[in-house]
Order: structure tokens, then C-alpha cells, then sequence
């Protein structure tokens, strides 16, 4: 076990360790994404090390932000991060199950919930040796539908929810935020290079509102992608 802090700028710093899942490029691109006010109360669900909370700190002047996250290991980074970067004021770690979010926070505590979920079925999927990966990629703990009951829980009227994933999930997504009152509002595709398909989906949705999505032009990385 080897662990390093990284340097994830606007002089904060992520303690990761390389033996667990480290954030990649969709966490930023979700942190980027995600309409974001000052003084928003911010919840990210399956936080890993803490990257999106952090990410979001750095834009604007949150009221609060809630880290959670399920596996012991990570929650610990998550939590040490938050010390050394001195925002325990600001940022709560919560080590807890999205499936049950509700027996750990209250109700439309939150205007905005963000997630970078398990994007792989475990049906005919090779599961990674190493359980913490494993988990992070694949939907063994949680899937798609408990992420968006979360949503659904925690957020209040008016408030916003944006999860990244993966593009083939799009109709589920849309299915199951408007199966829980969360009108999908903005959508926008992120390809690799120019002429590749797409292959990560960005989603943000609001809660109690009309319809009316719009549809963001393309984001092209140009570099090679994150592989999760």
C-alpha cells in the first residue's frame, strides 16, 4: 500500500492511495458540470476520496458540503484530506450506504446532489481482484435506480441533482429521474477525440420542474479518456 497527495489545485491537496479506486476524469468533469449557487447545501454520494466536494468548494462559497461514501478506507482518506486541507467547517465525511440514505439524513436537506455511480452491471462482467475497485466500478452495492431515490430523498423542490455515467445508460437515466419527480434538464456528451463516439454522459435534472431539457454541444477531451 503506497499512498500520495496530489495537488488538485486552487492549492488544495487529495491524499489517494494506490491500491484503492483514485478519481479520474469523469469526477471532474461531473464537478465541473453540476449548476453550482453560493450558499448551496451540496451532498456527493459515493464520494470515494472526495475529489467533487472538494472541486465544488473551489468554485463557490458553499454553505456545506456532505461526503458520502461506503467503504471504510476511503471514507478514512476522505476524512484526512478534509483535516490537512483544514475545511472541517465545510465538508462532512459520512461513511454510509446510499441504500439507505434515508435512515442517515433528512429529507430535502440539500439543493444540490451530485454522483459518479458504478457504471457496470455485474451480469457478465469481470469483477477486478482488488473488492474496493470492484465496487467502484461495478453496481455489487449500488445501482442506478438507488442513486436516483437518493436524489429524489435528499434534494428539495427546486433543487438540482447531475450524475456522470456512461452514454448506452441514457434511457434508464431519464426513465428513472422522471419515475422520482426529477425533471432531466440538461444533458451533454463527452467524447475522447474528434469522429469517436461518445463515452461519458453528463446529466443534470431538477426536482418538481417542467419539462425542457436542453442539450449542451458536444465536449471533445482530445486526449485519451479516463478508462474506468
Amino acid at each position: 500500500m503506497t499512498e500520495r497527495i496530489d495537488d488538485i489545485g486552487g492549492g488544495l491537496k487529495l491524499i489517494q492511495r494506490t491500491d484503492l479506486f483514485a478519481f479520474g476524469t469523469d469526477a471532474v468533469l461531473l464537478s465541473k458540470f453540476a449548476t453550482l449557487h453560493t450558499n448551496d447545501r451540496v451532498i456527493d454520494l459515493g464520494t470515494g476520496t472526495g475529489l467533487v466536494p472538494f472541486m465544488l468548494s473551489m468554485r463557490k462559497k458553499i454553505n456545506h458540503a456532505v461526503a458520502l461514501e461506503l467503504q471504510p478506507a476511503l471514507a478514512d482518506l476522505c476524512r484526512r484530506s478534509v483535516r490537512l486541507n483544514k475545511l472541517e467547517g465545510l465538508i462532512h465525511v459520512v461513511e454510509g450506504d446510499i441504500r439507505t440514505v434515508r435512515d442517515i439524513l433528512p429529507p430535502e436537506s440539500f439543493d444540490l446532489a451530485v454522483s459518479n455511480p458504478p457504471y457496470m452491471p455485474i451480469t457478465g462482467a469481470k469483477l477486478n481482484r482488488q473488492e474496493p475497485v470492484s465496487i467502484a466500478r461495478h453496481e455489487i452495492c449500488c445501482q442506478l435506480e438507488d442513486v436516483v431515490r437518493a436524489f429524489a430523498w435528499l434534494v428539495r423542490f427546486g433543487g438540482k441533482v447531475a450524475l456522470v455515467h456512461r452514454p448506452q445508460r441514457l434511457s434508464d437515466i431519464i426513465f428513472l429521474l422522471r419515475g422520482h419527480r426529477l425533471e432531466p434538464k440538461r444533458i451533454q456528451l463527452v467524447h475522447p477525440r474528434p469522429q469517436r463516439e461518445a463515452n461519458i454522459l453528463l446529466v443534470e435534472a431538477e426536482k418538481g420542474a417542467k419539462p425542457g431539457l436542453r442539450v449542451l454541444p458536444p465536449l471533445i477531451l482530445r486526449g485519451d479518456c479516463h478508462k474506468r
